[in-house]
């Protein structure tokens, strides 16, 4: 079998997998529950993997894969996978990236999360550059590209898109919705609204402003303090946990520790010192207090 036959029977696979997720909603035998584009989890205590953006770095991610094989936490834990996992790499990482996902996803089940990013977009907000689709042309042709993006869109409208650790942690890609709402339910759009959608997969935090901003990008939302306030709030969490912006060192903290941000790839255009990424022994270590000792470099160079 060729790579484009591989890349495109993990795919269907992958969005049957998902499909059958989302109708049955359960998640880690009962103790999480997804509801639309949203899992919760409460009462799992096992360790756990959290990595933040990858596009399309596979070394990278590869070898931060190993180490939490070593861990034991493919075996018995739970794997978060923050998005943006297609752009900016090189095209074959690109796919060696999202058949590694599809492939541990099939093998862990419901103990490996991989959430939405904004460059697994919905189709009317995409970002800029998204060279996911020439990438795929470049490796296999215009008419095998343009099949395996529709099965790869069909898998990315499948991804959750926000993950709460009841009492723990709250974790998206982008950030919390910065418009005020009466339940968690309403909060955190799980009717996918694309407004909600586009703030949870693009805002950024700012230390400048209390409440919200516009965004340099173009979209989502800039938030402050107030915000992460409320999200703490109202989901039963401590801290924040999501990627989007590259930091120097992989992992940046904003709000008082109670935001904090991973960057998982190497390389060019961002040329990061190191890659950062979380490994707890049990998610109860998962607060601002404590959530330093989890954290984990690859250093570029290496």
């Amino acid at each position: 079998m060729g790579e484009a036959e591989r890349l495109g029977e993990l795919l269907d696979r992958l969005r049957d997998f998902m499909s059958e997720e989302e109708r049955v909603k359960s998640y880690l035998g009962g103790r999480g529950l997804r509801l639309g584009g949203v899992v919760v989890v409460e009462g799992f205590k096992g360790p756990l993997a959290v990595l933040g953006d990858i596009h399309g770095d596979y070394n990278t991610f590869s070898k931060i894969l190993d180490i939490v094989e070593g861990e034991g936490i493919v075996e018995s834990g739970l794997i978060v996978l923050l998005g943006d996992y297609v752009d900016r790499g090189p095209p074959e990482g690109q796919v060696e990236t999202l058949m590694r996902i599809a492939e541990l996803k099939l093998e862990m089940g419901d103990r490996l999360i991989a959430l939405r990013g904004n460059h697994e977009p919905p189709e009317n907000l995409i970002p800029y550059p998204h060279d996911y689709p020439y990438a795929l042309n470049q490796l296999f042709g215009r008419h095998k590209a343009l099949e395996l993006y529709s099965k790869s869109l069909a898998v990315f409208n499948s991804l959750p898109h926000a993950l709460i650790l009841k009492g723990k942690a709250l974790l998206v890609h982008g950030g919390p919705p910065t418009k005020p709402a009466e339940s968690l339910e309403k909060y955190l759009a799980w009717d996918r609204s694309i407004e909600i959608l586009e703030e949870i997969l693009w805002n950024d935090p700012s230390e400048l402003v209390e409440t919200r901003a516009p965004n340099p990008r173009g979209a989502g939302s800039l938030w402050g303090r107030r915000v992460t306030e409320k999200a703490l709030n109202i989901t039963g969490t401590s801290i924040i946990i999501r990627g989007h912006e590259p930091a120097l060192e992989g992992y940046k903290f904003n709000h008082g520790h109670r935001v904090l941000t991973l960057f998982s790839r190497l390389g060019e255009p961002y040329f990061n010192a190191a890659a950062a990424y979380i490994v707890c022994e049990s998610v109860e270590e998962l607060s601002p207090q404590n959530v330093t000792r989890c954290l984990r470099q690859e250093q570029a160079g290496v």
